[in-house]
Order: C-alpha cells, then sequence, then structure tokens
C-alpha cells in the first residue's frame, strides 16, 4: 500500500477509480484461457477477481447494516466465522467453479455498485464509526469506516494488482504517488 492516502471522498474515489483501471488494465492482456490459468500463488487471474469482488460485496454488506460474510456467497462451517483464510479460500472455490464470464460480470457490477454507494455517501458518512452500519459487531468497533473502504477498494486492488503482476512475470511499474 502506498504511503499516501485519501484525504478526502474526492481523494478516495480519484484512487479507487486509478487503481481499478490499473486491475482492469493488467487483466485484460489475458485471454479467458490464461485468466483460467493457476499463477505462482495457485489462484488463477479469474479468482483474485472473483476474490475482489466478493470482497466488495461484504463492503456493500457492511454500509448497508447487512452481514458481510452472508452478502459474500459463501457459506462456512460454524466454527470458522470471521476466519479470513477460511473466507478466502471459500471465496477462491467459489470463483474457480464460475465461468469467467459470470466472474467478470459480477466484478464490474459489484464494482460499480460499490462506487454509486460511496458517490452517494457524505464526507460525515465515512467518518462514522464501524458500529453505526454493524451494530451487532462485538466488540464494538469506533475506528471509522474509512479504513475499511479504503482496505476493500483502492488498497485490496494495489494488493492483488502486485500479486498478478509478479505471477504473470511482469516487472513491478516504478511506485509513485497519486497526484
Amino acid at each position: 500500500m502506498p504511503a499516501v492516502e485519501p484525504r478526502s471522498k474526492a481523494d478516495l474515489l480519484r484512487f479507487i477509480d486509478e487503481r481499478w483501471k490499473g486491475l482492469q488494465a493488467l487483466v485484460s492482456e489475458l485471454t479467458p484461457e490464461q485468466m483460467e490459468q493457476p499463477l505462482g500463488d495457485g489462484w488463477s487471474a479469474k479468482v483474485h477477481l472473483g476474490h475482489i469482488a466478493g470482497w466488495e460485496q461484504s463492503l456493500l454488506a457492511l454500509l448497508r447494516g447487512q452481514d458481510r460474510e452472508s452478502a459474500m456467497g459463501v457459506t462456512l462451517q460454524p466454527r470458522e466465522p470471521h476466519d479470513l483464510d477460511a473466507l478466502n479460500d471459500a471465496l477462491a472455490r467459489r470463483s474457480a467453479a464460475l465461468p469467467f464470464d459470470a466472474v467478470r460480470e459480477e466484478s464490474r457490477r459489484v464494482h460499480a455498485e460499490v462506487v454509486a454507494v460511496l458517490e452517494a455517501m457524505s464526507e460525515d458518512d465515512l467518518l462514522k464509526p464501524y458500529s453505526h452500519y454493524q451494530p451487532q459487531a462485538e466488540p464494538p468497533e469506533r475506528k471509522p469506516v474509512y479504513g475499511w473502504v479504503n482496505g476493500n477498494t483502492w488498497g485490496h486492488y494495489d494488493e492483488h494488482i502486485g500479486w498478478l503482476r509478479t505471477g504473470l512475470g511482469h516487472q513491478p511499474p516504478p511506485r509513485q504517488a497519486l497526484s
């Protein structure tokens, strides 16, 4: 994650847009067959896209006061709630089982929905605590929801862009701060 973080809602939306375009440019180079091939981390590019879409679904549920895990479209065993590895494994299995076109369409649809929801929010909405949106969370979380937005959008895209570039044998681009 870069040292620079968004300082306003406008910055946040710009970061999301720029990182999303970077992710899309990277995967647009691949054929549907290449999207299905496992990379060095064992996940295909398709699975990476499905994983990101799952976490964006979780973000939408967070902001709507809904159950985040249910929104991800995966079912965990009772002993696994909130287990990130179990969630990620379930998302990977779900994405791997879907056709590439379905994963790509879901990814685009969910992303557009996230952007629309964020555009409708105010700066104050983004500064409200997590527990404002998820009052049933135990223990109550007082940190601003901004952090979850960052971590499930542009910060998450950056993370997966890096893994995809490595898995595809791309040289990393020079790091530069956004203007």
